[in-house]
C-alpha cells in the first residue's frame, strides 16, 4: 500500500441517483482523524493499533477484532477474510495503513477492512496517534513545585525533596495519563489532574481549620504517584504488569515509603498519615481502597479525586457529543446527562439562548459553558 496516496473517499449521493466520490488528498503529513470519518467513507490511512483479538464467528470462521485509534479517538474494525493470514502481520501496538469502508453498527462507527500493512514507526508522527494535555506542561509543573515549596512542615519538606530531585520520577509524572480510559486519559494528564486537585485543596483548607493544608497538598501530590508505574504510554495507554498485578495504590505506598528512607529522619506519624490517605483516596473498599478516609486530609484528598475526575469526564462526554441537549445514555453513571442550564429570563445570556424541546418548561437548551479546566478541551483531540 502507497502510504503517500492514503487519503478518505467519501461516497455522496448525486443527481439522477449516481453515486459521486470526493476525494480527499492525505500523506503522512496530513493524516486523516477518527474525528472526521463519516457513515461512508472509504478510509485510506494509518492508525495505531489499540487492541487485537481473533474470535471465532457463529459460523466457525475466525476473524479479527480491532480497536484503532489516534489522538482524536478510537474506531472498532474488523478483519473478516483471510484472518489466520493477515493475522501474522502486525500486533497490538503497531502502527498500521489500513483500507476498508465505515459504516454504522449499533449507532456507532465500525470500519470493514478490506486491507492492511504494518507501517514502521520511523514514518509517522507519533503525535498524531497519542492524546495530549492542551495544557503547558511545564508551567503546570511550574505551579506544583510552587505549592510544595510552600509546605512548612520539616517532615514533609524533606519527602518533597526526595520526590522532586529524582529526574526519572519527575520525567513520568510529567507524562503519564491519569487513566487508562475515563478521566485526564492523556499524556500529562496526572500532572494536570494532581494540580486541579492541589488548586481546589488550598482553596478549601481555607475554610475548614480542621484540614491540615500542608498534608493535604502533599497528598494531592502522592495520592496517584503509583500512576507512573501502573500505566503503560508509550503508544496506546495500558497496564503494565506491575500494574495489573500490585495497582498504584500498593504502588505509591512503596514509593512513599522508599522516599522517607531516602529522605531520612522522616516521622512514623507523617509517613503514616500521607500513606493512608494514598491507600484510602478511592474512598470506599467497593471503589479499589483497602482502607477508607478515617482523617480529615484523606477524606478531602478522596473527595478532591472524585469530583476533578468526573468534571473531567463529564466535559469530556459534552464535548464528544455536541448536538441534543442531552447525552446519549451513559452506562459508566448508570444515566443520561444534560448538557444545558435553566434558562432565567431577563438573564445575560438571554440573546444567545434558544428554545429546547416542547414541553421543558423553562429548561431551555445552551451548550454548556463549563470554564475550562487548565485551558482548551479536556481531553487532547483537538489539533
Amino acid at each position: 500500500m502507497d502510504l503517500v496516496d492514503l487519503r478518505v473517499v467519501r461516497s455522496e449521493e448525486a443527481n439522477g441517483g449516481q453515486k459521486e466520490q470526493r476525494m480527499a488528498a492525505n500523506s503522512n503529513n496530513d493524516k486523516v482523524f477518527v474525528e472526521d470519518i463519516k457513515d461512508g467513507d472509504r478510509v485510506k490511512t494509518v492508525f495505531l493499533v489499540k487492541s487485537k483479538a481473533v474470535p471465532v464467528s457463529k459460523t466457525g470462521k475466525p476473524y479479527i477484532n480491532l480497536t484503532l485509534c489516534d489522538r482524536t479517538g478510537e474506531l472498532d474494525a474488523k478483519v473478516w477474510e483471510k484472518a489466520r493470514e493477515i493475522d501474522k502481520l502486525f500486533s497490538k501496538n503497531d502502527f498500521v495503513a489500513v483500507e476498508g469502508v465505515a459504516n454504522l453498527y449499533q449507532g456507532r462507527l465500525q470500519l470493514r477492512v478490506d486491507g492492511v500493512a504494518r507501517v514502521d514507526d520511523a514514518k509517522v508522527n507519533i503525535a498524531d496517534f497519542l492524546r495530549v494535555t492542551h495544557a503547558d506542561v511545564e508551567a503546570m509543573w511550574q505551579e506544583v513545585l510552587k505549592a510544595l515549596k510552600s509546605v512548612r512542615n520539616p517532615d514533609l519538606k524533606k519527602l518533597v525533596s526526595a520526590f522532586v530531585r529524582d529526574e526519572a520520577l519527575v520525567k513520568g509524572f510529567k507524562r503519564a495519563p491519569a487513566a487508562k480510559e475515563i478521566h485526564h486519559a492523556f499524556i500529562g494528564g496526572l500532572l494536570e489532574h494532581t494540580l486541579s486537585m492541589i488548586r481546589l485543596a488550598e482553596r478549601i483548607c481555607q475554610y475548614y481549620p480542621l484540614v491540615d493544608r500542608d498534608l493535604t497538598v502533599v497528598g494531592c501530590f502522592v495520592h496517584d504517584i503509583g500512576k507512573t508505574r501502573e500505566l503503560f504510554y508509550e503508544r496506546a495507554f495500558d497496564y503494565t504488569d506491575a500494574g495489573r498485578l500490585v495497582g498504584h495504590i500498593v504502588m505509591g505506598v512503596e514509593i512513599l515509603g522508599a522516599k522517607a528512607a531516602e529522605a531520612g529522619g522522616v516521622s512514623e506519624a507523617v509517613e503514616m498519615h500521607l500513606k493512608h490517605i494514598i491507600l484510602s483516596h478511592h474512598t470506599e473498599l467497593e471503589f479499589g481502597s483497602p482502607k477508607r478516609p478515617k482523617t480529615p486530609e484523606a477524606l478531602l484528598v478522596g473527595l478532591l479525586d472524585d469530583l476533578d475526575a468526573k468534571m473531567n469526564h463529564w466535559k469530556a462526554i459534552f464535548e464528544r457529543e455536541p448536538g441534543d441537549a442531552w447525552t446519549t445514555f451513559q452506562k459508566h453513571y448508570d444515566r443520561y446527562l444534560f448538557k444545558g442550564r435553566p434558562y432565567v429570563p431577563g438573564g445575560p445570556d438571554e440573546e444567545t439562548e434558544r428554545a429546547g424541546p416542547p414541553g421543558k418548561g423553562d429548561l431551555r437548551y445552551k451548550p454548556f459553558a463549563q470554564m475550562p479546566l487548565l485551558g482548551g478541551k479536556t481531553e487532547g483531540g483537538g489539533r
